[in-house]
């Protein structure tokens, strides 16, 4: 009698348990179990094509063992996609069925509970494909008996697998076959198991890396202008995100905070590589991104550390994107977000005065209420006058004559958040050509709802407080980029803010 449930191979536990309870029959002492072995990745890409082609033939188009690979406007997603957005990510947690193809893993647990000799026969599929006759007589010798009739054969003819899935996962793969390889050498079966298990065929060379692994994307700011939305699309589509350490916050995944903390820019260049070594080992080395908003500030920290010995030929290389919004907008934005974590705070039972914290510059000191948008322009101002960093970033032509003195202008292209708000999809063209690549999936539109809480419109009052400080600057940026052009995709000419007080403010 025979049980052929596939996915049996993760549950060693459970059918030790089951047969454990027949001890007269002696039906756990009898039990023989074959494993056929795949290429995890084809493995994989054939799942994937019989998970479509049932959701094709299904009249539910969400519901089913193939809803993994449907997207959130129920269309079916390629390969591709399904493998950035539920594959990667579900290997690498080897969570459930997911993590079947670590194959060491599971056979460890079973020849822990079952006799390895005796009961295990561990079968290659590529010798199912190439020579079916082999793989009978295994099979046969192993039951101690002669089947009838039949012809045993590998119907699944497997399509090329896109060379930009190889890259993505099966470096995910590479160490764990490896180990599947030893334990078989190790801890061999029965005498008709073939020996020395074949290795899988490996499609990708892995990377010698020279020198450390570093960025080579900059989405350098501004803040409050979109950065996070354009970071989270970009990491959807494979780019390589930084790694946070215990104790770090979650943002650290999306931004390290290198350059603009001080803190952290003084531990060097190995500090900062130590958070993209991982992309290297997960085959997700060909674009890498920190997306810190406020390094538009630190030009030459960028350059020093990119112009070390250790970052190779990287400064050449480096590509930046700097996203530019209205400066009063921008604020308004940031001062929305500080007053939301202050009252966040205060809710938490986080009371008492909020220095150190980054959203102190909202609040009244004396009383700890919380300041009219018109008073923290009032207050901002005085920190603008005397150049103080964090209130510097609205003088973008003076960060893009830093920037464009250290890197060639062809490296640095600048997005309008105004654009970015209407035709994301003309941005998304703008990013991908400046990579010289194709993301899948889109750039949606920013979330502007606003919130009941937000201040929506900008005061007349807060214009005039700031205004003149800006007005000026933003001629000679508009000025600067007319003369200074950058690679071929920019937005030529680049447009001239919106008006303010009509927007709704994110």
């Amino acid at each position: 009698m025979l049980d052929a449930t596939p996915d049996t191979l993760i549950f060693p536990q459970r059918v030790f348990d089951i047969y454990s309870q027949d001890s007269a029959g002696g039906a756990l002492a009898r039990l023989k179990l074959i494993f056929v072995l795949r290429e995890p990745v084809e493995r994989e890409f054939s799942r994937y094509h019989t998970k479509a082609a049932d959701y094709r033939r299904s009249t539910d188009k969400r519901n089913g063992w193939f809803s993994d690979v449907v997207d959130e406007d129920g269309s079916l997603m390629t390969f591709d996609q399904y493998t950035l957005r539920v594959l990667r990510v579900n290997i690498k947690k080897k969570l459930g069925l997911y993590g079947s193809g670590f194959y060491a893993m599971h056979l460890k647990a079973w020849a822990g509970l079952f006799n390895r000799k005796r009961q295990i026969l561990v079968l290659n599929y590529d010798e199912i494909r190439n020579d079916p006759s082999k793989v009978r007589w295994r099979i046969e010798t192993f039951l101690g008996k002669k089947l009838d009739g039949g012809t045993l054969s590998a119907s699944d003819a497997i399509e090329s697998i896109p060379q930009r899935v190889l890259r993505i996962i099966e470096p995910l793969f590479r160490k764990p076959n490896e180990e599947l390889y030893d334990f078989l050498r190790d801890v061999q079966g029965p005498l008709m198991e073939q020996r020395p298990f074949p290795k899988f065929l490996q499609r990708t060379i892995p990377k010698n890396h020279t020198g450390l692994l570093l960025p080579n994307v900059l989405l350098i700011g501004a803040q409050k202008a979109g950065t996070t939305a354009v970071a989270q699309w970009m990491f959807s589509n494979g780019v390589c995100n930084p790694k946070s350490f215990d104790g770090e916050p979650s943002f650290y995944e999306k931004e390290v905070q290198f350059f603009d903390n001080e803190q952290r820019y003084k531990q060097g260049i190995d500090f900062y590589a130590k958070r993209f070594d991982h992309c290297g080992d997960e085959g997700l080395d060909e674009f890498i991104l920190d997306a810190t908003p406020n390094t538009i500030e630190f030009p030459q920290r960028v350059h020093n550390i990119y112009s070390q010995p250790a970052a190779a030929d990287l400064k050449k290389k480096l590509k930046l994107i700097l996203i530019l919004r209205e400066p009063i907008e921008r604020e308004l934005s940031a001062y929305n977000h500080k007053v939301f974590d202050y009252k966040e705070a205060q809710a938490n039972g986080k009371i008492g005065w909020v220095n150190g914290t980054w959203y102190r510059d909202v609040v009244h000191k004396h009383d700890g209420s919380v300041k009219t948008f018109t008073e923290y322009c009032e207050f901002i101002k005085g920190y603008m006058l005397k150049g103080a960093k964090s209130y510097t970033v609205y003088r973008y032509v003076e960060h893009l004559k830093a920037w464009s003195s250290l890197f060639d202008r062809s490296q640095l292209l600048v997005l309008s958040y105004d654009e970015l708000r209407k035709d994301p999809a003309k941005v998304q063209w703008r990013i991908e050509h400046h990579l010289g690549t194709k993301f899948y999936g889109t750039l949606a539109k920013l979330n502007e709802s606003g919130g009941h809480a937000k201040v929506k419109e900008i005061p007349e009052s807060a214009i005039q407080v700031l205004d003149p400080l800006i007005r000026h600057l933003n001629e000679e940026l508009y000025e600067f980029l007319r003369n200074n052009p950058g690679p071929t995709m920019e937005q030529r000419p680049f447009p001239r803010f919106d008006g303010r007080s009509s927007e709704i403010i994110k």
